[in-house]
C-alpha cells in the first residue's frame, strides 16, 4: 500500500534545496568564469584550485557522516545543522564571489582559502540536509515524489542563478561589484530557506533519537563505514552520480563561454538558460510518473539516451542558433528526468546497507554521496579549465578557431561520452521496487521477531 506524502513537509524540505542550489549552481555555472574574467586567475590555475579544495572533503565528509549518525539533540539528528549552519554558509558564499584589493598572488591565496572554507561549511550543512530524505519516508514511490519536489525547487534555484544572475550583475557599474551585491542577496535567501526547512521538518530524525543513543554507543566506526564499503548498490550509484555530475557541470561551466565567444551573444546565455531550465523542470515533474511505470533504473537509462542523441546533434549544429536552442532544449529533458534519481535512489541503498550490515547510517552514506558530488564539481572545473588552457583560451579577447572548437567539445562531446558511461553503469544496477520491499520486510522482521510474509 502506497503511503501519502506530507506535502507541507516535503515543500518545506525542498525550500532548503532552493537556497542551497543558489550557491551550488553558482559554483558550477559561474565560478570558473568569475575566477578567470574577474579575479584574474588563469583557467588552469582556477581548475587546479577547485580540484585541490576537494581534498579537504576527503576528511570533512566522512567526519560529518559519522557526526550526523551520532548526533543527539532536542532537534533530532539533522535539524540543528540547518539552524546553526545557515549564516556561516551564506557569509562564506558571499566572500567566494568577492574580489579583494590584493595583488595577483594574494588573490589566488584568497580564492584558495574562501573556496576551501565554502566546501567545508557546505558539507556541514548539506550532509545532514540530504540525509533527512531517508527518514521522511520508507516507501519506495513516496521517496520519488519527495525527491522530485526537492529537486524541482532546487532546480528552480538553478533557473534563477542561470537566467537572472548575469542580468542582475550587469545592472551595476562593474561585474565585480555586481557579483558581490547579487550574492549578498542570495545569502539572505539561503538563510531564510534553511530556516523554513528547519521549522517545516519538525519530528524528522526525532523519533529515532533513542535508537541513535543506543546505536551510537554500540556501533563501531568500522561497522558504520561498512555500510558504505559493503554496499554494492551504493558503489554503482556513486559511479553513476560522479560521471553524470562531472559531465553536467563541465557542460554548464562552459556554456557562458560558448555564448560569449562561439555565438558572440553573451546576453543570449540568460535566455537559453531560462528556456533550458524551464524544460528541465518539466522533466523533473514527469519523473515520478515515469518511475511509477518503468522504475528508477529504466528512467535513468532513457534519460541518458535522450542526452546522447540531442548533444550529438548539438555538436553537429555548428553554432546555428535555432538548432542550439532546439537540441540544447531537448537535452534538458534528459537532464530533468535524471536529476531526481540522484536523490531518490540513494535512500534505497540505505535500506540495503542496513539489511547487509545490521547498521542504519544515513549520515555516513550521504556523506559519501555529497563528497562524490563536490568531487565531480571540482573535477569538472579541472577538466574545463585544463581544456580551455590547452586550446589557448584568453579571457576577454577574440578566440582562435582551436579555442572555439575546444569550448564546443566541452559543452557537447564530453557530456555525450559521460551519458554513454552512465547508461552502462545503470544497466548493472538491479535494485528495483520488489527487491527493495523484500529488504525492508526482512529488516522489520529482525526488529520485531515476526517473519516477513512470503
Amino acid at each position: 500500500m502506497k503511503k501519502r506524502v506530507n506535502l507541507k513537509q516535503a515543500f518545506s524540505y525542498g525550500a532548503g534545496n532552493f537556497g542551497l542550489n543558489l550557491f551550488f549552481s553558482s559554483v558550477s555555472t559561474y565560478l570558473l568564469y568569475f575566477y578567470t574574467d574577474n579575479l584574474g586567475i588563469t583557467a588552469a590555475a582556477a581548475g587546479t584550485l577547485m580540484f585541490a579544495a576537494q581534498l579537504v572533503n576527503l576528511i570533512v565528509n566522512p567526519a560529518m557522516g559519522v557526526l550526523v549518525d551520532r548526533t543527539k539533540s532536542r532537534w533530532g539528528k539533522f535539524r540543528p545543522y540547518f539552524l546553526f549552519g545557515s549564516l556561516p554558509l551564506a557569509l562564506i558564499g558571499i566572500l567566494v564571489f568577492t574580489v579583494p584589493d590584493l595583488d595577483a598572488s594574494g588573490k589566488l591565496a584568497y580564492a584558495y582559502v574562501t573556496y576551501i572554507l565554502f566546501n567545508m561549511i557546505y558539507s556541514i550543512v548539506n550532509v545532514p540536509y540530504s540525509s533527512v530524505l531517508a527518514d521522511m519516508s520508507h516507501d519506495y514511490q513516496a521517496r520519488s515524489q519527495i525527491s522530485s519536489i526537492k529537486v524541482f525547487l532546487g532546480q528552480f534555484g538553478g533557473l534563477v542563478v542561470s537566467s537572472a544572475t548575469l542580468p542582475l550583475v550587469h545592472m551595476f557599474s562593474t561585474e565585480t561589484t555586481g557579483f558581490r551585491l547579487v550574492y549578498i542577496g542570495y545569502g539572505v535567501i539561503l538563510i531564510m530557506t534553511l530556516l523554513i526547512t528547519f521549522y517545516g521538518t519538525q519530528g524528522v530524525g526525532q523519533t529515532q533519537l533513542d535508537t541513535v543513543k543506543t546505536q551510537a554507543s554500540r556501533v563501531t566506526l568500522r561497522k558504520q563505514f561498512n555500510t558504505v564499503f559493503l554496499n554494492k548498490y551504493l558503489f554503482l550509484l556513486l559511479a553513476f552520480i560522479f560521471v553524470f555530475q562531472l559531465c553536467l557541470i563541465t557542460k554548464n561551466s562552459a556554456m557562458l563561454y560558448f555564448f560569449k565567444y562561439n555565438m558572440g551573444e553573451a546576453n543570449m546565455f540568460a535566455v537559453y538558460s531560462l528556456v533550458g531550465f524551464t524544460i528541465q523542470l518539466a522533466g523533473i515533474v514527469v519523473n515520478p510518473f515515469l518511475v511509477n511505470k518503468i522504475g528508477k533504473r529504466n528512467v535513468g537509462i532513457f534519460s541518458q539516451l535522450i542526452i546522447i542523441c540531442s548533444l550529438l546533434g548539438f555538436y553537429l549544429a555548428e553554432s546555428n542558433i535555432t538548432m542550439v536552442f532546439l537540441l540544447g532544449g531537448l537535452s534538458y529533458i534528459g537532464f530533468g528526468l535524471a536529476i531526481p534519481l540522484l536523490w531518490a535512489m540513494v535512500p534505497d541503498t540505505i535500506e540495503y546497507g542496513e539489511w547487509r550490515t545490521g547498521v542504519r547510517a544515513e549520515g555516513t552514506i550521504y556523506s559519501a554521496f555529497i563528497f562524490v558530488q563536490l568531487f565531480a564539481q571540482a573535477m569538472a572545473a579541472k577538466v574545463s579549465g585544463g581544456i580551455l588552457s590547452a586550446v589557448g583560451y584568453v579571457p576577454n579577447a577574440e578566440q582562435t578557431a582551436g579555442a572555439l572548437h575546444g569550448i564546443e567539445v566541452i559543452v557537447s562531446v564530453i557530456p555525450v561520452i559521460g551519458a554513454i558511461l552512465c547508461a552502462v553503469i545503470l544497466a548493472m544496477y538491479t535494485l528495483n521496487e520488489s527487491t527493495f520491499q523484500r529488504y525492508v520486510s526482512e529488516i522489520n522482521a529482525r526488529k520485531t521477531g515476526v517473519a516477513p510474509p512470503h
